[in-house]
């Protein structure tokens, strides 16, 4: 039996609602339904390879918790759903609120009919502690698509990208520390301040029940396109346009505009699949987003030194926190009350090219997760076959600006991807 890793314990010690610590993926096809039968019996193949799909948590007593093998009946875990005429979103919505059964390993997968012969999709929801998104998404693609193992798309579990080989995305998190364009440029002699406290916001405030979403899709060519015309990349790009799209969100609601502190996971390429992570926190001031071409020339430069001191040997020290926190029973206390962050940004790499799951092209996803303690907002990304998808999340104590800062989001990815057009 293999011990939880303290990024897992962490997970769990977390999971202090309102929401439950849960990912969703949700992934919509061009075409019919695909066989039940057939994604049982790919993700059996799935099971066999990786050894928590099968395995579920074991507490002992004063001794660390364990990943116990357990039988496992894959029908269980996948299973079809029809519902005419739905909205495959509302379907990702609700999987993603409904509790994972108890005593079993903590996953399953649902097939969607919707009765519509050119549009279908598939729902995985998974505990936060199974691992993190970009290792689910490489699980997903392996299992049920046509993306072969060892693919040059980064994720955890996938081989380190050669530095300048040119066979990744620029995706920010995902890569090196201290990744980027190569160069430097005005804007990194610029000393970026230390983080501090997050701006107070109307939009920080302790999360009820409940996940409302938005979709997002541009693409994604022309935002790296405009990005690097100011030396960056697209998850910086993304980076500007939700602070862009926060803090307009802050002013509508009578907020003073003050400092908007992003809080973004960061991985490392060829870490095993799981929970292995740190967190960047990028700090974003007002002034940083007018010009666009300005704003995110200045940003790049802040990720980039963020990236420079990021220490993997010290990530472990943020989740024994959080376990220390929990075990004095303050996380909640602390989770409600903290300054440190404003709004959460998630972006994972997934393949450039066109993928099927299941022989059915997939042309959108969507990943969806909870928010928790006071932060009532949260971007999730993705980039994959030639688009960088997106879902707009927030807990109904900032429902009422989902559309707004949908909106606003595309509209900031429009504006960078625009400065390619200004270049003579």
């Amino acid at each position: 039996m293999e011990r939880l890793t303290v990024y897992d314990r962490a997970e769990l010690a977390t999971d202090v609602g309102p929401n439950p610590r849960h990912i969703t993926v949700l992934l919509t096809l061009a075409g019919p339904a695909p066989g039940v039968d057939e994604v049982r019996r790919r993700m059996r193949r799935a099971v066999a390879a990786e050894p928590r799909l099968s395995a579920r948590v074991r507490h002992r007593a004063a001794r660390p918790p364990v990943w116990e093998p357990v039988p496992i009946d894959v029908p269980d875990h996948v299973t079809a759903r029809l519902t005419p005429g739905g909205d495959p979103v509302d379907v990702a919505l609700d999987d993603l609120a409904r509790p994972l059964p108890t005593g079993a390993p903590p996953w399953r997968l649902t097939v969607v009919d919707v009765g519509d012969p050119e549009r279908s999709a598939l729902v995985w929801t998974s505990h936060h502690l199974l691992g993190n998104g970009p290792s689910l998404l490489g699980l997903l693609l392996e299992t049920l698509g046509d993306v072969p193992r060892g693919s040059p798309w980064r994720t955890p579990g996938r081989p380190r990208v050669r530095a300048g080989s040119g066979t990744g995305p620029d995706s920010g998190p995902g890569s090196r520390a201290g990744g980027g364009t190569g160069s430097r440029s005005r804007a990194d002699d610029e000393r970026p301040p230390r983080t501090g406290r997050a701006g107070r916001s109307p939009l920080v405030r302790p999360v009820t029940s409940g996940t409302v979403a938005v979709p997002v899709s541009v693409e994604a060519a022309a935002v790296r396109a405009g990005a690097r015309t100011c030396e960056a990349t697209v998850n910086d790009a993304l980076l500007w346009a939700w602070a862009r799209a926060y803090h307009r969100a802050d002013l509508a609601r009578g907020g003073p505009g003050e400092q908007v502190a992003l809080s973004v996971p960061a991985t490392l390429p060829g870490t095993r699949f799981g929970n292995h992570l740190g967190t960047l926190r990028v700090a974003v001031p007002a002034d940083l987003l007018g010009d666009p071409a300005d704003g995110l020339a200045r940003l790049a430069a802040r990720t980039r030194s963020a990236k420079r001191r990021l220490r993997p040997w010290a990530w472990p020290l943020a989740p024994f926190g959080a376990r220390l926190v929990a075990r004095l029973g303050l996380l909640p206390w602390f989770l409600r009350r903290q300054r440190l962050i404003s709004t959460v940004v998630t972006h994972a790499p997934g393949p450039p090219g066109p993928v099927r799951l299941v022989d059915v092209p997939l042309v959108a996803t969507a990943p969806l997760v909870p928010l928790v303690g006071n932060v009532t907002t949260c971007v999730a990304a993705l980039s994959i076959s030639g688009r960088l998808d997106a879902a707009v999340l927030c807990a109904p104590e900032s429902a009422d600006l989902v559309q707004t800062l949908a909106d606003d989001l595309r509209d900031g990815l429009r504006q960078v991807a625009d400065l390619a057009r200004r270049l003579p």
